[in-house]
């Protein structure tokens, strides 16, 4: 019961930590009339609570002792004062209660503006206040019990890869921040996916015409996104480039941008490392990876680029952490999924009404022969013992 008291008293001083963090820096940015009328910047608080839970959840399983910065009583003291400083004086400046803004900025950024009222979060926050001060006291008395057995380790990390996935997940908390403050920005993303999703070809070409000069480079970012993070039907991209721009050019794109997100994912996880990865993607894909590269070597790369049905940048990330060299990764991709592409740019430019029944049917030719040609051996083998017998 201790461990589970412990465990919950140091969650909660987390992330009431950088809640006051993420509150006063929202409280700051919109005192400027210009931030505030482009930017929610309430957000702030959300995207920093996450940042808290994430630190929390790195002394835990990974024993990163000095990332527990909710222990440190300076910073405790400074924060809540800073905090305390900052919501007077947008207070005064804005001619408000006390507890008006505050009210208000919370609900907003934690999505519960529909839940509760003014009324009703102000009795929300003075508990939350109140149970976040006693968890950080709790958490500056007893120390933090760590997972016993982990086998990943903060301070094991080389200094490179520590910097590396500090950068990588500040990377993921500002386009999160973007995506969740910035309205046009949210809708932009939200129409690509739709349009994606539904492999709306034609749609997906007007999409790209409402960025004008730069329809090109947004389809390139897109590519890339979607090969490095987001599951996404990237056939629906290569189309539609065809579509817009004529297959050679189409191609062009679609291959070039493509190439640009195999290895970015390559070298992520050469950057980061396996037990990262592992966290990324899945540990029962990665082992069925490494018997597939055990078994094909140098060709493994190649013969999955040919089929379309797996993932693309699983494959990326997996080469990432075997003893592939770049440049036998950058060639089998690169001469790998070339015939897709210049497919698919073809089909895209002259045929767009079929294209998810091209895009089966192509998948499954290929998809046969990939598999054929992988057990052809097997069955040589199998005519041979009856003509020897």
């Amino acid at each position: 019961m201790r461990r589970i008291i412990n465990f919950g008293s140091h969650f909660f001083a987390s992330v009431f930590l950088f809640y006051l963090i993420g509150f006063s820096i929202s409280l700051l940015l919109i005192q400027s009339n210009w931030i505030d009328m482009r930017f929610d910047s309430e957000f702030f608080i959300v995207v920093s609570m996450i940042v808290g839970i994430w630190l929390y959840f790195i002394v835990l399983f990974m024993n990163g002792k000095h990332l527990a910065l909710w222990t440190n009583k300076k910073i405790n003291y400074l924060t809540i004062i800073a905090t305390t400083i900052i919501t007077l004086f947008a207070t005064v400046v804005a001619k408000e209660g006390f507890f008006v803004i505050p009210a208000y900025i919370t609900r907003k950024a934690l999505f519960l503006s529909d839940i509760f009222s003014l009324q009703q979060m102000n009795i929300i926050l003075v508990i939350w206040l109140l149970f976040g001060l006693c968890s950080l006291y709790f958490a500056e008395k007893e120390t933090l019990s760590l997972k016993k057995g982990t086998t990943l380790v903060w301070d094991q990390f080389s200094k490179t890869k520590r910097i590396g996935i500090m950068s990588l997940f500040a990377f993921l908390q500002l386009f999160l921040l973007c995506y969740l403050a910035q309205g046009e920005f949210q809708t932009m993303i939200n129409q690509a996916v739709t349009i994606m999703k539904n492999a709306d070809v034609e749609g997906f070409r007007d999409y790209l015409l409402s960025f004008g000069p730069l329809a090109a480079v947004f389809s390139g970012l897109l590519m890339v996104f979607q090969s490095v993070m987001a599951p996404l039907p990237a056939f629906v991209i290569t189309f539609a480039n065809g579509l817009l721009f004529g297959w050679f050019f189409g191609a062009l794109l679609s291959w070039s941008s493509a190439m640009l997100g195999a290895i970015v994912c390559y070298y992520l996880a050469k950057f980061l490392g396996r037990p990262v990865v592992e966290k990324i993607v899945s540990k029962n894909g990665l082992h069925w990876w490494d018997q597939f590269f055990e078994k094909y070597g140098k060709h493994a790369v190649f013969i999955a680029r040919l089929v379309p049905i797996v993932s693309f940048d699983l494959v990326s990330y997996a080469a990432g952490i075997t003893s592939i060299s770049f440049w036998q990764f950058f060639w089998a991709t690169g001469l790998g999924q070339l015939p897709a592409t210049i497919l698919y740019s073809y089909l895209g430019q002259n045929a767009t009404g079929t294209v998810q029944i091209l895009f089966f049917m192509f998948t499954i030719v290929i998809a046969l022969a990939v598999i054929g040609m992988l057990l052809k051996p097997k069955f040589s083998k199998f005519k041979k013992k009856p003509q020897e017998s």
